[in-house]
């Protein structure tokens, strides 16, 4: 066990621990004079009861305390430096860790967020990372207290060896319930490691979605299901804190035993005049000190075992490969001047079951494609593979003949402009939402992209105008005004290719016409896919294609594909009589962004 523990901190933390070596050394040799200043307490014992109350001699009564002070003074200037570089590096190497592992997560590929929820990985950064900066603590705490343990060994071995000899038979007993109880400690930690990750989950998900929550009265429910994870969590720390608890009494039973061996046999010396009192007080102070490292290397170990399941948590994340990257040579993609080419495109999420099949399609540049079909038929799926989000099972997709897995992932996404359904805000200022992406952009230009979305007159009627923070996910705004703010910062993108994702299904009526206009000028000029629900977007695209089972099964204008009467015309038809209002000719198309 112990071993493993050594083995995995070694592959894994060396790296970070490297660049700080001056540091740790320095600390190191502060823990030399700590250790001896211990030792010389221990050792002032045999002067201190011989010379001074037995010999009753003047001048070691003068001169101990003052080296009772000297010690401790010395011990507390080497103290504050060993502590001081030590936290200072292991502060710096968690903060190191942490820094890697958002920058890691970052660089995932859509399909691991899909994966893991965002209370798990919340956990991982936060949780994990805080339990192994307490390990890397107590490895600190460790080396200190094995720096004690050895100075204080040394006054008892030249103080009574025979004594000392006994003393350090029992020595390894005492040790045994590191490895016993660490082993439990650090089973427990993982499983509480987990569990803290689960009520992270459901935190984030009942605060985001407390609109719900309340709307449907669901209050006491979610209550009850925060109580029960909550009481499970309570179960675990209890089983890990009788642990805790059980090892100090476990390792006191052990030193009394060890305590009272030495007390009779160095009784007995002093008794029969083989020792002098002063050497067995002194040999008894060294005794008693060593219990405290020995309890505390205990603790460190157990601390330690806990830290190893958060390693092994945050690094596993830190270990995985992102699907979608650059690879090797990777060019960046010159301005798009020609087309966009589906060429034999299949698409499957788990391997198995194709999304999407053969889809095989020309966009030239300037051109609007408006894509159709039932939910679940792919449409979003077929967008999300332009800007690398998932990578094609087989076929390819060129931009000006460019196969777009040969070009690197930041010139590839900076000429993609993107608007989907759920509108993503930050809890920030407007101005920094609509620059999100863009922070070389100047005020004229974030205002010019306001007024050209239809978003200038609301920001301006806000409390701090441009500088109003609108909240976690926009809260402080109305949907219309949120979408108009996310279409400002796509036309402040300034990107020739656009994808507009269900951009208006989540508004109603009013707001979407409010909308509207704005995401017409977003679309002039630019190669634009749109995946939408209302006829005033498809109707005007130069082309429409539908989409069945994965499958392109019709293509052309609206009014074509009316004529043809087939898919496109069954999905008119059927908003159409649901919404009974000619003059607004609507096509439900799908209002799933997950398709």
């Amino acid at each position: 066990m112990l071993k493993e523990s050594i083995s995995l901190y070694n592959r894994r933390l060396i790296p970070y621990i490297r660049p700080h070596w001056r540091k740790i050394l320095l600390a190191m040799l502060c823990m030399i004079p700590v250790s001896l200043c211990d030792a010389a307490i221990a050792y002032l014992v045999k002067p201190g009861l011989d010379k001074i109350f037995f010999e009753k001699n003047l001048l070691m009564l003068k001169l101990i305390p003052i080296a009772i002070l000297s010690i401790y003074a010395i011990k507390g200037a080497f103290g504050y430096a060993q502590s001081y570089l030590m936290g200072y590096v292991g502060h710096g190497i968690v903060t190191e860790i942490r820094d890697k592992l958002y920058f890691h997560i970052q660089r995932l590929s859509l399909s691991f967020f899909q994966k893991n929820p965002t209370g798990v990985l919340m956990s991982r950064i936060l949780n994990d990372v805080n339990l192994l900066q307490l390990s890397v603590g107590e490895i600190v705490n460790a080396i200190k207290n094995f720096f004690r343990i050895i100075g204080l060994c040394g006054v008892l071995f030249y103080q009574d060896w025979k004594l000392a000899s006994i003393a350090m038979f029992f020595l390894p007993w005492s040790l045994l319930p590191m490895g016993k109880f660490g082993k439990k400690s650090r089973k427990f930690s993982t499983k509480g490691q987990k569990k803290m990750a689960d009520i992270a989950t459901f935190l984030h998900e009942t605060i985001t979605g407390c609109r719900i929550v309340k709307a449907f009265g669901m209050e006491e429910y979610e209550n009850e299901r925060f109580l029960k994870e909550n009481l499970k969590l309570l179960k675990i720390r209890l089983k890990r804190l009788k642990i805790r608890a059980l090892s100090p009494p476990i390792m006191e039973l052990i030193g009394a035993t060890a305590g009272s061996a030495v007390m009779f046999y160095g009784g007995y010396n002093v008794i029969k005049g083989y020792s002098t009192p002063g050497t067995f007080f002194s040999f008894v102070a060294a005794l008693i000190l060593m219990y405290d490292p020995i309890k505390n290397l205990n603790k460190a170990y157990q601390t330690i075992q806990e830290g190893l399941a958060a390693v092994i948590r945050v690094f596993e994340i830190m270990d995985i490969v992102p699907e979608i990257r650059d690879k090797k040579g990777a060019i960046d993609l010159p301005p798009i001047k020609r087309s966009i080419r589906f060429e034999n495109v299949w698409f499957s999420y788990d391997g198995e079951r194709p999304v999407l099949k053969n889809i095989n399609l020309d966009v030239k540049v300037g051109e609007i494609i408006a894509i159709a079909g039932v939910t679940g038929s792919g449409k979003s799926t077929l967008v999300n593979l332009i800007p690398r989000f998932y990578d094609v099972t087989s076929g390819r997709i060129c931009i000006d003949g460019h196969d777009i897995r040969d070009v690197t992932l930041r010139s590839l996404r900076s000429q993609i402009a993107l608007v989907t359904q759920q509108t993503i805000l930050f809890n920030d200022t407007v101005r920094n939402n609509i620059s999100y992406g863009n922070k070389n952009k100047t005020e004229e230009e974030i205002i010019k992209a306001a007024i050209a979305a239809d978003a200038h007159e609301f920001i301006s009627s806000l409390p701090e105008g441009y500088d109003t923070v609108i909240g976690e996910q926009g809260v402080k705004l109305s949907g219309g005004q949120k979408q108009r703010i996310a279409i400002a910062r796509a036309i402040l993108k300034d990107a020739p290719i656009l994808i507009l994702d269900e951009a208006t299904s989540s508004l109603d009526s009013k707001s979407e016409q409010e909308v509207q206009s704005s995401l017409e000028k977003l679309m002039n000029n630019r190669t634009t896919f749109v995946i939408a629900h209302r006829l005033s977007t498809i109707k005007n695209a130069d082309r429409i294609i539908v989409l069945s089972e994965g499958k392109i099964v019709e293509e052309g204008k609206h009014e074509e594909l009316l004529e043809k009467r087939g898919l496109y015309y069954n999905l008119y038809m059927a908003q159409y009589q649901q919404e009974k209002t000619p003059s607004e000719e609507i096509l439900q198309v799908s209002i799933d962004s997950a398709s």
